[in-house]
């Protein structure tokens, strides 16, 4: 016998001993030959449980084995490419290689041997073929999952056991009679709308009516492992049914929208939405327990609520954090319900999903269930998406996935059961895939058989999920056909009912301040108090802005700033922008309010100017000085986000809208991009409260400034703003006062309402030694100023130049230099609502004057255009205002400094230049 090289013969050890403690730890082609060695007796059944034992010399029994053990795993990775999920039979599952055990070197004779592994539950017999029926029973039938992507083993292995082991399998006579009468009641609730409702858009749940009985299954279980309360954003597909039948909205309500009665009452000076676009809160009782139901009203953006929802869920949980509940996660949960298009080609949802263990924004976990139509409007699956499911995003964070086949109702049942344990114990999201159709067109007005001629005629004589599981009832003596049309029959009366009822339903009263917002009143209705509070506060709060604990390394460029913060307090002057606002937050904090700031980079702040949070130089160690005026848990949230705006801004709306009682400002790394967040700012923070009567008091600070950044770095639009503001709907401000900013943001929370606040803040403001305040700005009696007059020229001025932010600072160095005294330099420090009567005041004190609107933004850009016509009115139609400021663009700024330097020289000599001089230079 040939020996071995030493290196070799070690190898060779390493690999046995590592057979002996896991043969499946070495390729296979070596089991044979282990197997010979002393010591191997055994192996197979010691590392696997085996169910025979295994002799020293059967290298078949360890090649089987093995084999088998690749099987298996094939199987619970790819088991779901070989399940028949489309209930209509048009798409064949693709398969795949690895599901044959033939791959594996499994032949027809093996099938029928004895193997040594442990077997998937409900296996049997101990053999490659009777391991090879299971697996197809459990992974390759009408409900299957994805779950090897999964890292945590614990959460993987509970899974598989779930799957193999039939977890919520084989509901009983109760149970089915109660999934038996919640398809009963969907199809009737559809039936009837398409008999009374022919022309209403409603976006119905035919094709998907197997998802009632799971989502009520959900909610028990939910109730039963300690939910108190549900988040369920809410998706167009099925809304009437799942608002009335599963949430609790009454039908009359219901119908009488779809009459086109308007859901609030005279005199709200709401406009309202579709009836299909809006929430409702109930309370329910599901097994005797309590459940509190919030669904969000929702724009045409079908996917932004799930983020918005996630706001509501966790901002629930800080609260309960707040008052001491120990397990708030175990409280509130969110359940996000999708459509299969709108889950696989929304942005936003991949923003939404990677918030899902982020410290700031994690609720537990979350469960998704996609309603998979298989259709898209009028687009395919192959035509709108490159992965194999529409889920398959989620995978990106390790959530496992559930597919299930519409028509299967027990099966669909169960996996809504299973992911409802699975978020109850693991804390993590879970999506649920349910695949079926959509009997109608889109919005039941439009021909599917335009698009899709075989599907919908197929779809035309396809038994229903709700006749085919009645019939199976019947059929297994779960009820008597008399007893089925009692059911039928009562659902339709209780239709019928209401229907007649909601012809004169009115609704009582606006739903629209209850419970945390009890307090507060409608928009603009109050008088709105003083925001300035006693200097000697002033002072100890500044103080505890900037203390950090005994030893702690502080930075030394951080300690000087912090060290001119607090001579500024005590000097009474030259208090900048970063001391203004972390006063607002800690004087917020100290009266028992609650500050969440998010944003990217937000705690250091991008221009190094906030420093929320310190981290001492030698240990790395956080420190929050705010976080010692915060009265509990959870009262105080700064934390930098991730790189999205669109998610992170929903989520930040979500949680506006559930807590009166929390200054929530999300900040922009800068102001320009805010315009990846323009979906939510158009269709939630400027319209829900005239839409759904739902009041935001969300700050946005924007970073504005047109400094030779370029295009990207220069303007937050407030033109997109301004264009977007009526009836008080929200505050635009262009501060160049600290103390405004102060102000602003005290008056968030201390009106006795909430409107969204857009704050274009400063950047190289941040440091200009005359962009400051004195002390007494902040004081007793004191408030926000929407306009500030010049102090220098206050009578009888030949111009007056209206200005807002910086420019004014820079129109101000410029006119002394040119020792320039009859132009007065009036700042407007809130755009919107436009203080008309603050600007006509000053007006008052020099008549004749020519009016000049100067700004930095191009002309199509910034203030100019919305102020135009305001201004005129305030002087009547003969006395225009004159623009000062760049001409009009397509870019918001030259990308050159020198081109940035040349504009910006010509705007100081226009807004300052005599009057000849301004008419040579316009001709």
């Amino acid at each position: 016998m040939q020996t071995l090289p030493a290196a070799d013969a070690a190898y060779l050890e390493d690999l046995y001993a590592r057979f002996l403690d896991d043969p499946l730890s070495v390729d296979p082609s070596l089991w044979p030959v282990f197997a010979t060695w002393p010591d191997a007796r055994g192996v197979v059944r010691r590392a696997r449980n085996p169910r025979v034992d295994a002799g020293p010399g059967d290298a078949d029994l360890v090649r089987r084995s093995v084999a088998t053990e690749r099987l298996i795993a094939a199987w619970r990775t790819h088991g779901h490419l070989a399940a028949e999920l489309d209930p209509l039979g048009l798409r064949r599952p693709p398969g795949h290689r690895e599901l044959d055990p033939a791959t594996h070197g499994l032949t027809a004779e093996d099938l029928g041997a004895p193997v040594a592994v442990t077997l998937p539950a409900g296996t049997l017999a101990a053999t490659p073929g009777a391991v090879l029926d299971r697996l197809r029973s459990a992974w390759g039938g009408a409900f299957t999952a994805e779950v090897a992507h999964l890292e945590d083993p614990a959460a993987r292995d509970w899974l598989i056991a779930a799957i193999e082991g039939d977890r919520f399998a084989g509901p009983g006579r109760e149970e089915r009679l109660a999934r038996l009468d919640g398809l009963l009641a969907a199809d009737a609730v559809e039936q009837f709308m398409n008999k009374r409702f022919p022309t209403n858009k409603r976006f119905g749940l035919e094709g998907l009516e197997a998802e009632v009985p799971m989502w009520e299954a959900m909610l028990a279980d939910a109730a039963a492992a300690g939910v108190t309360d549900v988040v369920m954003a809410p998706m167009h597909r099925g809304r009437l049914t799942l608002i009335t039948r599963v949430v609790g909205k009454s039908f009359t309500s219901a119908f009488s929208e779809l009459l086109g009665t308007p859901q609030v009452p005279d005199g709200t000076g709401a406009s309202s939405d579709v009836p299909y676009h809006l929430g409702i809160s109930t309370e329910r009782s599901f097994g005797g327990r309590p459940l509190r139901i919030v669904m969000p009203s929702n724009p045409s953006h079908v996917e932004l609520v799930a983020a918005v929802s996630l706001g509501k869920a966790r901002i629930k949980q800080d609260l309960l954090r707040a008052g001491g509940e120990p397990d708030p996660e175990g409280r509130v949960l969110p359940l996000l319900l999708h459509t299969d298009g709108a889950f696989s080609g929304q942005g936003v949802i991949a923003e939404m999903l990677q918030l899902a263990t982020l410290p700031a924004y994690q609720v537990g976990g979350s469960i998704h269930v996609i309603a998979n139509n298989q259709l898209a409007f009028t687009v395919k699956p192959e035509h709108g998406r490159s992965s194999r499911h529409p889920s398959d995003a989620a995978k990106a964070i390790g959530a496992p996935v559930l597919h299930v086949q519409v028509d299967a109702v027990d099966q669909v049942v169960r996996a809504g059961r299973i992911a409802a344990a699975y978020r109850a114990k693991f804390r993590r999201d879970i999506v649920v895939d349910v695949v079926g159709y959509r009997r109608r067109g889109h919005n039941e007005l439009e021909e599917p058989m335009f698009t899709e001629p075989v599907r919908y005629g197929r779809i035309a004589g396809w038994t229903t999920s709700p006749q085919a599981y009645a019939e199976a009832c019947v059929a297994d003596g779960t009820v008597d056909r008399a007893t089925l049309d009692a059911m039928v029959a009562r659902h339709w009366a209780a239709l019928d009912e209401a229907h007649a009822a909601a012809k004169g339903y009115r609704p009582n009263q606006p739903d629209r301040l209850g419970r945390r917002w009890s307090a507060l009143r409608p928009r603009g209705e109050g008088k709105v108090p003083a925001t300035g509070i006693e200097l000697d506060r002033l002072r100890s709060l500044g103080a505890a802005t900037v203390r950090v604990p005994d030893g702690f390394d502080l930075n030394a460029k951080i300690a000087r700033q912090w060290g001119e913060r607090s001579d500024s307090l005590e000097r009474g002057a030259g208090i900048g922008f970063a001391t203004a606002e972390a006063l607002a937050f800690a004087s917020l904090l100290d009266d028992g309010y609650g500050v969440r700031l998010t944003g990217q980079d937000s705690r250091r702040g991008t221009f190094s100017q906030r420093h929320a949070v310190v981290f001492d130089q030698a240990t790395g160690e956080e420190h929050t000085p705010l976080a010692a005026l915060a009265d509990a848990p959870g009262r105080l949230t700064v934390v930098d986000s991730p790189l999205t705006e669109e998610a992170c801004l929903g989520f930040e709306y979500g949680i506006s809208i559930t807590d009166p009682d929390t200054l929530v400002a999300w900040e922009a790394q800068f102001g320009d991009f805010v315009n990846g967040a323009q979906a939510v700012i158009d269709q939630f923070i400027v319209a829900g409260d005239d839409k759904w009567l739902r009041q935001s008091g969300l700050v946005l600070l924007l970073p504005h400034g047109l400094e030779g950044g370029g295009p990207e770095h220069s303007s937050a639009r407030p033109e997109r703003f301004l264009q977007l503001a009526a009836g008080g709907n929200i505050s635009v401000l262009a501060c160049g006062s600290p103390a405004n900013l102060f102000h602003a943001l005290r008056r968030q929370l201390l009106r006795p309402y909430r409107v969204p606040l857009v704050a274009l803040t400063p950047k190289s403001g941040l440091r200009h030694a005359e962009a400051v305040s004195g002390i007494e700005e902040f004081g007793p009696g004191t408030a926000f100023r929407p306009v500030i007059d010049d102090p220098e020229v206050t009578t009888g001025a030949r111009r007056v130049v209206l200005v807002a932010g910086k420019l004014y600072f820079e129109l101000a160095a410029a006119r002394r230099e040119r020792g320039i005294g009859d132009v007065a330099l009036v700042r407007v420090e809130e755009l919107y609502p436009f203080p008309e009567a603050g600007i006509a005041a000053v007006l008052a004190r020099h008549p004749g004057a020519e009016l000049v609107w100067a700004q930095e933004e191009p002309e199509n850009m910034g203030a100019w255009r919305f102020a135009a016509p305001l201004l005129a009115s305030l002087r009547g139609s003969e006395s225009h205002a004159t623009y000062c400021g760049r001409p009009a663009s397509a870019s918001p700024a030259v990308g050159w400094g020198a081109w940035h330097r040349a504009e910006h020289a010509a705007i100081l000599d226009a807004a300052l230049a005599p009057a000849a001089a301004r008419r040579r230079r316009a001709s």
